[in-house]
């Protein structure tokens, strides 16, 4: 960070705008995520609402105004709901310090490691050891 970006991180103006601008970034890639994972292209998300596809583009793009709105018609379309958690910032500060890796693997804190051979499926019945996790 330069000095200039340190200062303007005291002056309550700026830090408004900053929370404005991480607010509607956070919308906007939420919904491109949900477009993403329900496999709907913006021309589809446009068609849905009965808008153009510029408009949605200009929307997601941040180069027009995002209301709550509009934020619940694309969900609705989207067969979605929201939920605000509002939080103090200070404490989130704090964990964001904490770096977390979404993940669909469940990961074992302590796994007791055993050895064992088990027969690889070769044609001359070649014994490998392998390690196995309980």
């Amino acid at each position: 960070m330069t000095n200039s970006t340190i200062n303007d991180m005291h002056d309550p103006e700026f830090r408004r705008l900053l929370a404005q601008e991480e607010l509607i970034l956070e919308v906007t890639e939420t919904i491109c995520e949900l477009l993403e994972n329900e496999k709907v292209s913006r021309k589809e998300l446009a068609e849905r609402l009965g808008k153009s596809k510029g408009f949605i583009s200009q929307l997601l793009g941040g180069g027009r105004n995002l209301t709550l709105r509009t934020v619940a018609d694309i969900l609705h379309v989207l067969g979605y709901r929201v939920t605000l958690t509002p939080y103090k910032e200070k404490v989130r500060r704090q964990e964001n310090n904490v770096i977390e890796f979404r993940t669909r693997h469940k990961i074992v804190k302590y796994p007791e490691q055993k050895w064992g051979l088990l027969k690889v499926p070769r044609a001359d019945n070649y014994l490998n050891k392998v390690a196995i996790f309980n």
